[in-house]
């Protein structure tokens, strides 16, 4: 199906196991970004990262991309993900900009991970140049457990792909021409 395998490590032996099971690239979690120890582990790796920064400070997010980036890692193999540690995250504290804002400061890729209710955020955040969007999936949101609720069943997250397919081909290539539909 042409879907990278991709887990999470929340510490070094759990990293150190999934490099060892073949991942190719290492997600670091929201709570783990001022854990410089770890984040030195993770960018001594050489792997892709993705930086997590719920809960964190602008000043936090750069300090964990220079510890990664004296560790080994450069910054055009990093990828930071915005995101409000609630689940569900209220509309009013989203704050998509801030994206945009880490983006252009830290001169990396960004995406954004996902806690709202629907899927319109995570398509407004492709329309701000999300590359990548993490989006809790379950099998029923009635489950037990933190985020179940604030979750997508298989069939609105395949929705909100066939959303975002369709916004990325809408955005085009920013040339002004006639379009050959025109």
């Amino acid at each position: 199906r042409r879907i990278e395998f991709l887990s999470t490590g929340f510490d070094i032996e759990s990293v150190d196991m999934l490099v060892n099971l073949g991942i190719f690239r290492i997600k670091i979690p929201s709570g783990e970004i001022t854990n410089l120890p770890y984040l030195r582990h993770v960018g001594h790796l050489g792997l892709p990262v993705i930086l997590s920064t719920g809960m964190a400070a602008f000043e936090e997010v750069g300090r964990a991309l220079e510890v990664l980036s004296k560790a080994g890692t450069h910054p055009e193999h990093v990828t930071v993900l915005h995101c409000t540690t609630q689940y569900p995250a209220p509309m009013c504290d989203v704050n998509l900009i801030a994206m945009v804002t880490m983006r252009d400061a830290f001169n990396v890729k960004v995406g954004y991970s996902d806690h709202t209710l629907g899927h319109e955020v995570a398509i407004a955040a492709v329309t701000l140049g999300a590359c990548v969007i993490e989006k809790h999936l379950t099998l029923d949101k009635l489950l037990p457990g933190p985020d179940h609720s604030a979750s997508m069943e298989p069939n609105e997250f395949s929705d909100m792909v066939s959303a975002i397919r369709n916004i990325e081909l809408a955005l085009g290539d920013g040339v002004k021409a006639p379009q050959p539909s025109e």
